[in-house]
């Protein structure tokens, strides 16, 4: 291999593949399609990506009758350490996984795994101690099989009949058999007593995403955790206990009954934040990693301060949800729900630049407490209001409407998709309608009666605090 190129810096820096077609990438594919066990390596950088891959990935190998291998690889030292986010994720137990995780076969194919990019990652430093730039992404980083989590078919454009055809929605409805092993949930059992939550009790766990983790203080994803006390009592008022999930760069909470402020525990750990996760009784929260860790153990939801439609809906029928409120700053004031729908791509929200058009607000107390009583009040025989299905039905067409384009230009993306911004669109698309058309769950009703025709148009942006650029 020649550690010189023809191609500029510039070149080099975009060379970047979405569907892979290296060797590796080539066998590992072909194995998937000859035989009855499917590779993936999922997402290794964050947690709620990490989740997603395993989560579609076990659907795949269920919904082909195949076996599916979760490979990862090792730490490495130095500039070769790649970033791994929590392995308990991957470390998931299922009838649908080929191999244990602790297994010889395993840990064989691990090492192998780890050994071949270490190599490439070797190679590329010294790349770019020469030409100034890294090997493509492909050889540097594993993502076995993901670019075929959403597209299993390896379509060349978009097809709502290709969407249709896999029919998200039924296959998230069914029932996955995910679970940790016995030995690690005995373990985290052991903790969860330690940490002061009765055996017998249960739970929600609450995510309110900060700045702290990733340094984004005026992200649209975050919150204030603060506002969710109200809510948090309205759980504690019932005979439950409350988790506050997250890590210890966030803000404590205030001593309450019933409450943990487990990221201030000794019992903090990746194993008790999957734990966690897998036993509440509901999540209450974010579109954060951990939101993606409820997904997979298929936990009810309600979604809170929801800066997207799209993606990051309730996902079961059971599932509530309630929106952050927009203000448009062209028109002076808040926009209506209905409004937001029918708004261009780039409000639909963080998945690419959001427009400079739009500022956020937070929920109020108020409106967290209350989308909280409806989960909690609602009977057996529910069923969603007109209004739920409308703002469903309207959901759905105005995402198929947005979705049937291009999404994504190159200005749109990092620079070392640039160049394949076609194929970056094309996958994306693939993986938002795969959301698009398996969410079933509804906004609250009352949040609903109060926004969807209705704004806080009347008020200033200066009445409120936590907006959000």
């Amino acid at each position: 291999m020649s550690f010189r190129s023809r191609k500029s810096p510039a070149e080099l820096a975009t060379d970047y593949e979405i569907y892979p077609d290296s060797l590796l990438y080539r066998l590992c594919d072909w194995i998937g399609r000859r035989t009855e066990t499917i590779i993936l390596t999922p997402h290794l950088s964050a947690v709620g990506n990490c989740a997603e891959d395993v989560y579609f990935g076990l659907l795949k190998a269920r919904r082909e009758g195949k076996r599916l291998v979760i490979l990862w690889p090792y730490e490495l030292p130095w500039m070769l350490r790649f970033r791994l986010t929590n392995v308990e994720v991957v470390n998931v137990e299922s009838k649908y996984r080929a191999i244990a995780h602790d297994s010889i076969l395993n840990v064989v194919g691990r090492v192998l795994l780890t050994a071949y990019f270490a190599v490439f990652r070797a190679l590329s430093l010294v790349r770019r101690f020469i030409v100034g730039v890294h090997l493509n992404n492909v050889y540097r980083i594993p993502i076995i099989g993901e670019s075929a989590l959403w597209n299993p078919e390896r379509v060349g454009e978009f097809s709502w009949d290709v969407v249709n055809q896999y029919d998200w929605s039924s296959q998230l409805e069914t029932p996955l058999q995910v679970s940790l092993t016995e030995k690690k949930r005995l373990s985290a059992e052991r903790q969860r007593v330690l940490m002061g939550l009765p055996a017998d009790a249960w739970f929600v766990c609450v995510h309110v995403r900060e700045s702290g983790f990733h340094n984004d203080q005026y992200s649209e994803r975050n919150a204030n955790i603060f506002n969710y006390v109200g809510a948090i009592e309205e759980i504690t008022s019932r005979g439950g206990w409350v988790v506050r999930m997250g890590d210890a760069t966030m803000r404590k909470l205030p001593f309450m009954e019933r409450v943990i402020d487990y990221p201030f525990t000794r019992a903090k750990s990746a194993l008790m934040d999957v734990y966690l996760i897998s036993e509440c009784r509901f999540y209450l929260g974010m579109i954060s990693g951990i939101y993606d860790v409820a997904r997979l153990f298929q936990r009810p939801i309600i979604m809170t301060n929801m800066a997207i439609w799209m993606a990051g809906f309730p996902i079961r029928k059971c599932d509530l949800g309630v929106l952050k409120h927009v203000y448009s700053k062209s028109r002076n004031r808040f926009l209506t729900t209905r409004e937001w729908l029918a708004e261009p791509w780039d409000s639909v929200a963080y998945v690419h630049k959001l427009g400079d058009d739009y500022i956020f607000h937070e929920n109020t107390s108020e409106e967290l407490r209350a989308v909280v009583k409806e989960y909690f009040d609602r009977r057996e025989d529910w069923e969603p209001t007109p209004l739920q299905r409308q703002f469903n039905e309207a959901r759905v067409q105005r995402g198929k409407n947005l979705l049937s384009k291009n999404i994504y230009s190159a200005d749109d993306v990092q620079l070392y998709y640039r160049k394949n911004v076609v194929d970056y669109d094309l996958v994306e698309r693939y993986r938002l309608a795969s959301r698009l058309d398996s969410a079933l769950g509804m906004l609250g009703a009352e949040f609903l009666e109060q926004n969807w025709d209705s704004s806080v148009g009347s008020l200033k942006l200066a009445d409120f605090s936590g907006c959000s650029r």
